[in-house]
């Protein structure tokens, strides 16, 4: 059993019963081992990401398996080196190998770092209702830490009903399958379209191979907040002409899908996203709004059940919040250099390859390689801070992992990431790290 996808076989528990709840004749509930059939109405209700919690071990059901619930959980030791630099350092980072967070230039005396980091553990709870019926109902918590510190967060809240999903989760335009193979490292590929979103969305059933997707998110922007750095218009240099915080986000985003598959790892999917984007004109005294957008194609290739390819190339404006590295800087929408008051939103890209390797039913392999980039927002990234300016980042990753017990795994993983500024030049950042994850 692996915590980072449903990648290598995993041997059936014991369907043995554990005493029941409450004796006697009318004993409703009783505690089992997860069996195939559990395991599998369990699965199709529960996140398929990086550092996913799998099915539990031990359920609490009734005999007819209309209502089951569960609890797991994962604790996870990570033991590593940074060398060339000290990103585990940096605010935001940690034990996330976030390559937009690596220092440029790399700090003398400050070219490495060793840790020991427990923070990467949460647990689970997942209630199922009115199972193998169609009105079958699922409600998923996650909570956990964010590798940084001690602190408790709540990482995912969402329930599923005639396929829909709503509540908080990663969001419907992110290719779970496709975004990337398994990591230690928990912030994965810099390219990788991955957003936590408060979502409502809707996934078909499989018609032939064919399913289609479409949902609701709750926009978030990062703008350069319209101080204008261009120099048509020296009077406004420096100057505040627009504002997206004092105009209401009224319009969701709207993420969709259609996709194809011959089998589960042999697939494609041809994605978008719409956004819209109100701001304040502070030169004209106006709320204007801008339409944005972004595509992409995803899937993986698999010949063989020993090998799996994973490719993601996905490109738009204004898409910033929504590709790993990029997330959080403010440069999605900056102002138009030719008429101050006016925003524009920035173009972007994030691309993805990788595969996975299955040596054996307890072994597997994994190596991958990320481009995350952003074109025209030199002047902007130039008058910000150090560590939001941004160009590109490359990331690369192997690693390998092994099913000691169906409880617990250990893995070792070597990252690179480069990280280019528009004028204070670039930076790489390696690490080596290993890690012993127990999951109940």
């Amino acid at each position: 059993m692996t915590l980072l996808a449903p990648l290598l076989a995993v041997e059936a528990y014991p369907q043995d019963t554990v005493p029941q709840l409450t004796g006697g004749e009318g004993s409703v509930f009783e505690i089992k081992r997860t069996d195939a059939e559990t395991k599998e109405i369990l699965k199709r209700h529960r996140p398929i990401e990086n550092k996913a919690i799998p099915a539990p071990s031990f359920v609490v059901k009734t005999r007819d398996n209309k209502f089951m619930m569960t609890i797991g959980g994962s604790i996870n030791l990570v033991m590593g080196y940074d060398i060339g630099n000290n990103l585990y350092k940096q605010p935001g980072a940690g034990i996330s190998f976030v390559t937009g967070a690596i220092p440029v230039p790399a700090v003398k005396g400050h070219k490495g770092d060793f840790y020991i980091n427990p923070f990467n553990s949460a647990v689970d709870m997942q209630i199922v209702g009115l199972a193998n019926t169609k009105n079958e109902i699922s409600a998923y918590v996650k909570l956990g830490t964010d590798g940084n510190d001690m602190k408790l967060m709540l990482l995912r809240a969402y329930m599923t009903w005639r396929n829909f999903t709503l509540g908080q989760k990663l969001t419907l335009w992110q290719d779970c399958y496709a975004c990337q193979p398994p990591t230690i490292d928990p912030e994965g590929p810099s390219g990788c379209v991955s957003n936590v979103s408060y979502e409502i969305s809707y996934t078909s059933p499989s018609y032939k191979g064919f399913r289609y997707a479409v949902g609701l998110d709750m926009p978030s922007y990062y703008a350069s907040n319209g101080i204008y750095r261009g120099h048509d218009f020296p009077k406004f240099d420096g100057t505040q002409v627009a504002d997206y915080s004092d105009a209401e986000q009224l319009i969701p985003d709207v993420p969709a899908w259609v996709e194809y598959s011959f089998s589960q790892w042999n697939r494609i999917r041809i994605s978008g996203i719409l956004r819209n984007f109100a701001y304040r004109d502070n030169v004209a005294g106006k709320t204007r709004h801008m339409a944005s957008w972004g595509a992409m194609l995803s899937g993986n290739l698999s010949p063989s059940n020993a090998f799996i390819f994973y490719y993601q190339l996905a490109y738009g404006h204004g898409i910033g919040n929504y590709l790993q590295d990029i997330a959080g800087k403010p440069i999605s929408f900056i102002p138009k250099d030719d008429e101050p008051g006016r925003m524009k939103a920035s173009p972007m890209m994030g691309l993805n390859v990788g595969c996975t390797v299955n040596a054996t039913s307890k072994l597997q392999f994994n190596a991958m390689f990320s481009e995350s980039r952003i074109w025209g927002v030199g002047e902007y990234c130039n008058a910000l801070p150090e560590g939001q300016n941004y160009k590109y980042a490359l990331y690369g990753a192997v690693n390998c992992f092994y099913n000691i017990t169906p409880y617990l795994q250990w893995g070792i993983e070597y990252l690179w990431g480069h990280r280019q500024t528009w004028n204070i030049g670039g930076a790489n950042d390696s690490r080596i790290q290993t890690q012993l994850q127990f999951t109940f």
